[in-house]
This record gives structure tokens, sequence and C-alpha cells, in this order.
């Protein structure tokens, strides 16, 4: 039987449970910014409510996400509907942010279907080919500053704004959650003010960048998963594509499971709130790569894809060709 079959009785949306999740996301959220108005500037209390105001925005990204698997919840209006009101939480337009994501799902490991992925990735070949603006181009692309921060304030805040595909899905969805987002944010200032819109300001920077770390994190390790079309086999990709981030069950709370992302990758139909219950069923025919918060931090070195070592690599472990003398 077939890890995805084993995972079949997983894969049905409980309803009330995943309304609870909401309740308790939407007190998180909340909760943080109160918390970290009240006591702004005392910088424990405030990185604790950052802490939970990302937790907050994470699960509520979860859910979205999971809205666009129409696997929150059983009903595909109400999966809808959510969809797009949590967009004014997760700067994410429902319908695109539905397009896109699929695109992901449908390209994973897939060599020639780069763009379908939130980063760029390279070959080794590539880089050599690459000229001197080519290579500082992806050398700063790649460059933890911009992967880490300037990239994921850029893209939250700016980019999704009109994402791509837009043409595709329909220019309502756009305006409608910028117009949601727009009320959220004024929300906040006109009743906690300077200082509730600035914690506010801060705690979806931090936000954004720990989202994009978690995601690269997954997806760019050094035995990950990249096959030319025709040679992507889609389980391998499934559960080779993607990490497991062992953070411990707190992490787990916080971001909804993300951790297991492996086996969504493999059954998009496995609501957020039972992928842990599903990973642990199938913990002995399961092989992920799990990384430790060393490990993960330490993703950032990996690069390039090698085609010929099927792993990622550093830049200083790519050799420049050498050029060929003419015969004397």
């Amino acid at each position: 039987m077939s890890i995805r079959k084993m995972a079949h009785p997983f894969a049905a949306p409980q309803d009330g449970v995943a309304l609870i999740h909401l309740i308790i996301t939407t007190i998180m959220y909340f909760g943080s910014i109160v918390l970290g108005t009240v006591y702004f500037g005392n910088f424990p209390i405030m990185a604790l409510a950052i802490i939970l105001f990302t937790g907050g925005g994470i699960r509520f990204f979860g859910a979205q996400h999971d809205c666009g698997h129409a696997a929150h919840f059983s009903n595909r209006t109400v999966n809808t509907v959510v969809g797009v009101i949590l967009g004014a939480f997760t700067a994410h337009p429902f319908f695109a942010m539905r397009h896109n994501h699929n695109l992901h799902h449908r390209h994973i490991g897939n060599l020639d279907e780069r763009d379908a992925h939130e980063v760029l990735t390279w070959t080794v070949a590539e880089y050599q080919a690459a000229g001197f603006w080519g290579k500082l181009y992806y050398r700063t692309y790649r460059s933890a500053p911009v992967i880490y921060f300037i990239g994921p304030v850029f893209i939250f805040f700016i980019r999704y704004r009109i994402p791509k595909n837009v043409t595709k899905t329909g220019w309502t969805d756009v305006v409608i959650q910028n117009a949601l987002m727009c009320g959220l944010w004024a929300a906040i200032y006109i009743f906690g003010g300077d200082t509730a819109f600035l914690f506010f300001v801060i705690a979806n920077v931090f936000a954004c960048c720990f989202g994009t770390f978690m995601v690269y994190a997954g997806h760019n390790f050094e035995d990950a998963y990249w096959e030319h079309e025709g040679g992507v086999d889609f389980e391998e990709a499934s559960l080779n594509g993607s990490s497991v981030l062992d953070f411990g069950p707190i992490f787990h709370f916080l971001t909804y499971n993300f951790a297991f992302h492996d086996l969504h990758h493999l059954y998009v139909k496995i609501p957020a709130y039972r992928l842990k219950a599903c990973h642990e069923a199938l913990a002995d025919v399961l092989q992920p790569t799990r990384m430790g918060w060393g490990e993960a931090i330490a993703c950032v070195k990996w690069k390039l894809w090698d085609e010929d070592s099927k792993r990622m690599v550093r830049f200083s472990d790519v050799k420049e060709p050498v050029a060929l003398q003419p015969a004397e």
C-alpha cells in the first residue's frame, strides 16, 4: 500500500476542530497586539507578544492555505469565504495564492518549472555559464539579508498587492483583499493609536521574515529533491523535497504543524490540524529529513543544485571552468 493510501483516513476536514483553531488563532493574533501595545517598551513582554503575533499570523496563513486546497472545512463555499477574509491578515489575495500555490505543488522538484517555486534555485552549470552580472545578481539574491529580510518585506508588503498571475485569477480578488487589509491596518491605528500601529508594523515584519525562514529551510536543504521534466517521481519529490523542522511541540502549535510539510505535499487534503497526527501514525514508513534549529539556520549556505552529486552545494564548492589554452 502506498504512503498516500495509508494517509487517506486523515484527509477529512473536521469542521468543529477547524472552527476551534480559528477562534484560538484570532485570540492569539489580537491578544498579542493588545499585549504588545500595553507593554510597548518592555522588551521581554514585547518579544513574547511578537512571538504570539507571528504564531497567529502563520496559523491564519495555514488556515487560508488549507482553504485554498478545500481542506480546512468540509464545505467548499465556506473554505472560499474564510480564505478571502483571511487575506486581510496574511497579505495574500486568496484566489491568486491558491493558483500560484497549486502550481508549486504540481511542479514540486521539477527543474524545468522552477518559476513555480518560492525561491529561485540555479544549477551549478547555470551558475558557471552566467556572466559577471548574472553571478552577482544570483549571489545577491541568495544572500542572507535578501533571503531573510529584504525579500520577505518586499514580497509581503509590495509584491503581493498585485501578485503574479493576477490576470488569470481576477482583479476582483486583489481589490477585495487589499481593501480588507487596509481596513485592518486602519482599524489598528484608529483603535490603538500610534503605539499599537508601530507594534503592529514591527510584528508583521518579524512574522513575514520568520515565515520565509520556515519556507526556505523547508525546501532548500542539502539533500533536497530536483529532477528534470519526465524524471520527477511525485511521491519522492513530495517526501524528499521538503524537510521536517523538528523544533518541538510549541513550534508545531504556533505554526499550525508547518513542520510536516512533506506529508502535506504528498496529500494536500490533509488539513493542517491533522498533519502531526498523520505523521506520527506513519512514522514507521516515513523517512523525512529532520532538522533542528542549528541545521535549519545553516540552510542559508546551500546555494546551488549540483546535478552530478544530486545535492545542494555552497558557492565555495563550485570551481570555475578552466578555459582551454590554444595549442602551440
